[in-house]
């Protein structure tokens, strides 16, 4: 028994989450789904036969501009979702992502004349995809963020304020040790918080892909001591060790963020261990084979930064990438940190073309990162400093 096309597409229509509406050139509805309906806030058939421009406004992108250029001759692609805003019967709106296809006739496969062709690829009407889940979804994750923000800058906050009316409120009775003690907490915590709003503003263009990256040839023993010098005062309880080969190729990155990548990993890596425990940092090259002359190329190479901390539970370890994926132990507990740092780093290093991993166990944890190698002609290119 065979199932019927426009039975599977029926069922699809009538049982999907995300509102379907699909509407004549002028734009009035023709036929719609419950999702849509429930949306809007009225029944199916208080819907078909109204102007879908009183329910969703497209924010610029009206599908009855007539004046507008095809997407072919704009490159832009219609399907490519967009901000829509959609008005319910409530008074209500929500902002959500939609995408528009136009419906032709050009499914034929006869021969046709040029004309004949050309008539039949102009829409007779459109079909509106209106994400719901993505939108419900998205919502969550942006109040979940406000929410674990909020909190975050409550805590420095906090202790600013009352350090800050201490000192007003009973500084004449204050000796010089303890004014010197409350102005230096409250400095402190003021530097967390600018560390915070930092490390949010790296993580929104991060996600808004408007990272600026200069990419070049870059000495990997050259940028481990940078980075290294760098948390001298932070390391002087610590034993840093490391590991180098002569002559490593040089990685390809952006200088700026490879140091952001290893100044994040080793300084958690000397927070997250007791004093007196070793940290160590390596690099190599990671080789190609070459399949006609035998001989091998870098393709990668790879820093690994190991520590002799109280290690990550294993169930622990897919959520240290995580926006504020911070564990829940004493060590973890008494260091300041935002909880961000780990997710830049990762997404510093996909946007490198590169990768990072984490291996863990208890008295021993090892990040690795991965970034490819500068070429022998990437390297005439762009020089190398």
């Amino acid at each position: 028994m065979s199932i019927k096309t426009e039975e599977i597409y029926r069922t699809l229509l009538l049982n999907s989450a995300d509102a379907v509406v699909v509407t004549d050139i002028a734009g009035l509805i023709t036929t719609t789904n419950p999702s849509f309906a429930k949306l809007i806030g009225a029944e199916i058939e208080e819907i078909v036969g109204h102007q879908i421009a009183t329910m969703v406004d497209w924010h610029g992108h009206e599908e009855t501009d007539n004046h507008k250029e095809s997407p072919k001759e704009s490159g832009e692609d219609e399907s490519d979702p967009k901000p829509v805003t959609v008005l319910t019967r409530a008074g209500v709106e929500f902002v959500m992502p939609a995408s528009r296809f136009p419906l032709t006739d050009s499914s034929a496969k006869s021969a046709k004349s040029p004309e004949e062709k050309e008539e039949e690829e102009k829409p007779w009407g459109y079909l509106t995809i209106i994400y719901v889940i993505q939108a419900n979804s998205l919502q969550q994750a942006q109040t979940e963020f406000v929410s674990t923000v909020s909190h975050e800058l409550r805590t420095p906050l906090t202790s600013i304020k009352g350090f800050a009316d201490t000192i007003l409120r009973a500084g004449d009775r204050l000796d010089v040790s303890q004014q010197r003690r409350y102005v230096g907490i409250i400095k402190d915590q003021a530097d967390r918080l600018t560390r915070l709003v930092e490390d949010i503003l790296a993580v929104s263009r991060l996600e808004s892909k408007k990272l600026q990256l200069t990419i070049r040839a870059i000495d990997p023993r050259d940028a481990i001591e940078r980075v290294q010098q760098n948390l001298t005062d932070k390391a002087k309880n610590h034993k840093i060790i490391v590991s180098v080969p002569a002559g490593l190729t040089p990685v390809w990155a952006d200088a700026d963020r490879l140091e952001q990548i290893l100044t994040n990993l080793i300084d958690n890596a000397i927070k997250y261990s007791p004093a007196g425990t070793t940290v160590t940092i390596t690099a190599r090259g990671l080789e190609k084979e070459k399949e006609k002359n035998n001989s091998s190329d870098v393709e990668m190479v790879e820093f690994s930064i190991s520590d002799e901390g109280v290690g990550i539970p294993e169930e622990h370890l897919p959520q240290v990438f995580s926006k504020f994926g911070r564990l829940d132990n004493p060590l973890v507990r008494q260091t300041e940190g935002t909880g961000l740092g780990l997710y830049i780093t990762r997404s510093l290093c996909l946007a490198l073309g590169g990768q990072i991993s984490v291996a863990s166990q208890p008295g021993n944890t090892t990040f690795t990162v991965k970034l490819p190698a500068a070429t022998l002609e990437q390297q005439a290119a762009r020089g190398r400093d």
